[in-house]
């Protein structure tokens, strides 16, 4: 605002004198102005839209966000309880446990989806993440159900890329026997240490350590009698 009020002062340099000056010309100068002002327009309009544009993709991603937390929260409670997971339709393994296994998979895969939406993984971790994955049976019996499906509802090219991409990894692992998980042992907590019970042959040491503490406290007390005796004598 200081500058536009105080434009006619810096043109009135043209011709010396601001009283004596010809406001005709200085006019007819000051539209030449014209074009530059409808380039700055048009440059802050294309901001105003840009960042309408960011406002819109940052709602979606939030609402996004919100209906996988839904759906994580779902799928938890299926995990925790055998009632909850008869509600998401018929066992597609043969129990329970390999129920929990299917969802977990699946809330593994939408994660996946999720950082390869905002571009925070790349192709080729994706791959070695699949790869990892699918070596076990529990990810190839997911993909095996899931995968068709899942390839062709992709809403979007980049979905559909991630898709064809976690599908290459698991066509790859087929070639190899899934690997054979470790038994489930039960975990034990490692036993504290014990100290070690005092033998029948320290008996002696422990007498003699006995006596020299009695000494010790008998001398002090024979001191601090003379102190105070001394004291008294001198008072």
């Amino acid at each position: 605002m200081a500058l536009v009020v105080l434009s006619p002062l810096a043109l009135s340099g043209l011709d010396g004198n601001i009283i004596r000056a010809d406001w005709y010309r200085l006019s007819n100068i000051g539209s030449t102005y014209g074009a530059v002002s409808a380039i700055i327009a048009a440059i802050a309009l294309v901001g105003v839209a840009t960042s309408l544009i960011i406002q819109s993709r940052e709602a979606k991603a939030t609402r996004t966000s919100a209906l996988r937390n839904l759906h994580v929260d779902l799928l938890r409670m299926a995990m925790e309880d055998p009632a909850y997971m008869e509600c998401w339709g018929t066992y597609l393994t043969d129990s329970f446990e390999g129920e929990r296994q299917y969802a977990y998979v699946n809330l593994i895969i939408n994660h996946w989806y999720s950082m390869y939406e905002l571009d925070e993984c790349t192709d080729a971790i994706l791959l070695a993440m699949a790869a990892e994955l699918f070596s076990s049976a529990p990810g190839r019996h997911f993909w095996h159900y899931a995968g068709p499906s899942l390839k062709e509802r992709a809403p979007n090219r980049r979905a559909s890329r991630f898709y064809r991409l976690v599908d290459e990894a698991y066509r790859k692992t087929l070639e190899q026997p899934p690997a054979i998980p470790p038994p489930h042992s039960a975990t034990k907590e490692p036993a504290l240490p014990q100290a070690p019970l005092p033998s029948t042959g320290g008996r002696g040491l422990t007498l003699l350590l006995a006596v020299g503490c009695g000494a010790v406290v008998s001398i002090a007390l024979h001191i601090i009698y003379r102190v105070l005796r001394r004291i008294r004598m001198k008072s």
